[in-house]
């Protein structure tokens, strides 16, 4: 059995409560493990009362450091970009990214928050010749998300070596589960059920061939929980489920479940678009004791269910 510091963390802070904020607050709180949350929307009705929430901007120093007060470990989940951006504004970005990040740093030390998970992505390995990835991969991002998460994964490398602050970086492959936006920038599969449900045809950039490890969103949950709950874990870790499904694949099986053939149209890849990314996720097992346990198929299904789709 993996040992943890439930006895030394009682509390935690998440910046960020999006698709995976949400269902990272409740496994938490499943735990008993008391959360503060900020974010710059209201708190949801399912969570009030149990939480204790701040609304208010990741770059607000003020509202950022009473959201930190008193935590034993802080999860930054804050991004403004995502891996298919072919155009963003730099000088902005790096504000609200990378900037942030820096003061978010110092206030956790000033604070004596004693731990940092940070939620990166599997897009700071850009192309890679040979897969599954490893965490020692060399890091060749193609894309301004990619470059900025790689960014905020050095700086806090150098405070954890300059400052003895634990942190610890989660690459997260491609989550995707019920909640997920169906009119957002990115997730296949959240983005493919939205066409669906209006009738409208999925788009399959060079005719579905990309390959990528989806993850179902209760396994990250379960997973951010236990590496930020564990007594001790490596610096780097990869998340996902070590296996590749192509885009088509992931459409077929939509048409099994759903007893029909879909709509699709071809497009080409962007810029930014890396062809396959499956990760090694042999390092998290061992570390910190995380196996996904949700097969694609019945991920898949669970998503269309909660969206009455099925």
């Amino acid at each position: 059995m993996i040992p943890t510091d439930r006895q030394f963390v009682s509390r935690a802070a998440i910046c960020g409560a999006g698709f995976i904020g949400r269902s990272l607050i409740e496994q938490l709180l499943s735990q008993g493990i008391e959360v503060s949350v900020l974010d710059h929307k209201t708190c949801p009705p399912e969570l009030s009362g149990r939480v204790t929430w701040f609304q208010g901007d990741f770059t607000d120093e003020a509202i950022l450091r009473v959201a930190l007060e008193g935590v034993d470990v802080a999860y930054h989940l804050v991004s403004s970009t995502v891996p298919g951006d072919d155009k963003v504004g730099l000088i902005t970005e790096l504000a609200d990214n990378i900037f942030a990040t820096i003061r978010f740093i110092d206030c956790c030390i000033a604070l004596g928050v004693h731990r940092i998970v940070f939620v990166s992505s599997s897009s700071v390995y850009g192309l890679q010749e040979h897969t599954p990835i490893s965490e020692t991969a060399a890091t060749n991002p193609i894309s301004s998300h990619g470059i900025h998460k790689l960014t905020i994964e050095k700086y806090l490398l150098l405070y954890r070596f300059d400052h003895d602050v634990d942190v610890r970086i989660v690459r997260l492959a491609n989550p995707f589960g019920p909640g997920q936006d169906l009119l957002g920038r990115q997730g296949f599969v959240a983005i493919a059920i939205g066409k669906i449900i209006r009738g409208e045809a999925i788009l399959l950039r060079a005719s579905g061939a990309p390959i990528r490890d989806f993850i179902f969103i209760e396994d990250v949950s379960r997973a951010l929980a236990l590496v930020g709950l564990a007594a001790n874990a490596p610096p780097v870790l990869n998340l996902g489920t070590g296996e590749g499904h192509s885009l088509r694949s992931v459409v077929r099986m939509l048409e099994d479940l759903l007893g029909r053939n879909l709509s699709t149209i071809d497009g080409p890849l962007r810029k930014a678009d890396i062809p396959t990314s499956v990760l090694d996720v042999s390092l998290i097992g061992c570390s910190v004791g995380f196996e996904p346990t949700t097969s694609m198929r019945d991920a898949l299904e669970l998503t269309l269910r909660h969206w009455e789709v099925v």
